[in-house]
């Protein structure tokens, strides 16, 4: 197949194209290197450094690959300090990318893949999370944390939107907490990567709040396998898949283990604003695609705390 993927140099996007690759299809990465880092980009990959916003920017992708017939769209800001710090581009760099993709693919009639987030669930608090949970959203001068949630829930509407009345062969995926190498542990990445980096670099992890929020985190592989049997089934427009597993651990238990594993100390910070209390899958859907993840947290770990 010829596929474009949006955000492609970045932690899923890169593995993702690694798996494309792998098994043969023709891809073209688009990224703009704001999060993503060129060397994740897998050589056999045509590259393109741009603005996924830009729709010149998309077409000069199709022509790479003289058609196209996927689009898996992960081109987004993401990381929870970016949320509060530039929440206002945070709103138009997702949601102008993702109507841009949904216009490619329709123009080019493409099946297009856009991966959402359980942040699109806003502060739900009635678990698990399925297809059918409402969103819930607190009133936004409290907090900008939701900018990215919210963002996540429009793309879903629009695709929705393209779906039902463009007929768009559009699914959505949300990966629940995904982890393993390339994640990013700097202040703007992600919980599991920014522990472990903590721990290589000899100081404590750091645990924020009382540490009792839990979450579902899922091995990388494990969601490129799924967004893989999403991407190939037919009759799936519309659908939306929760990528993840229903095993919730708490954010100092999390922590815990990584000291564990690591040799290193655990120090209490301030909570994050918006922070959700629990966030657990439902993975009924799951069972559409014949996919479920197989990779326990403690494996997860003890392969990441090996590369330490």
């Amino acid at each position: 197949m010829k596929v474009i993927v949006t955000g492609g140099a970045g932690f899923l996007g890169s593995h993702l194209v690694d798996a494309l690759i792998a098994r043969g299809d023709e891809v073209v990465v688009i990224d703009n290197l704001f999060r993503g880092l060129r060397e994740n980009v897998n050589s056999e990959a045509i590259f393109i450094e741009g603005d996924v916003c830009d729709y010149s920017v998309l077409t000069a992708a199709v022509e790479e690959l003289d058609g196209v017939d996927l689009i898996h769209h992960l081109a987004a800001i993401n990381g929870t300090k970016w949320f509060h710090e530039a929440a206002d581009k945070v709103i138009s760099v997702n949601i102008n990318a993702t109507h841009r993709v949904i216009e490619l693919a329709l123009e080019y009639e493409a099946r297009l893949i856009i991966a959402s987030s359980p942040e699109a669930y806003g502060e739900q608090s009635a678990m698990p999370l399925s297809s059918e949970s409402v969103a819930v959203f607190p009133p936004a001068h409290i907090h900008q944390r939701h900018s990215y949630g919210a963002s996540k829930y429009l793309d879903e509407v629009a695709l929705q939107h393209a779906v039902r009345s463009k007929g768009l062969d559009g699914r959505i995926i949300r990966p629940f907490n995904a982890y393993g190498p390339r994640l990013r542990g700097d202040e703007y990445g992600q919980v599991i990567a920014m522990m472990l980096a903590k721990a290589k670099s000899g100081h404590a992890i750091e645990v924020h709040g009382d540490g009792k929020q839990t979450r579902s985190f899922t091995w990388v592989h494990d969601v490129i396998e799924g967004m893989l049997k999403v991407s190939d089934q037919d009759g799936l427009a519309g659908k939306s898949f929760n990528l993840g597993r229903d095993e919730e651990i708490s954010i100092l238990a999390l922590a815990e283990r990584i000291a564990s594993l690591c040799s290193a100390q655990i120090v209490m910070k301030g909570s994050y604003h918006g922070d959700s209390i629990r966030r657990l899958p439902d993975l009924t859907d799951n069972d559409i695609i014949a996919w479920c993840a197989e990779t326990s947290l403690d494996e997860g770990l003890a392969i990441l705390s090996g590369e330490l």
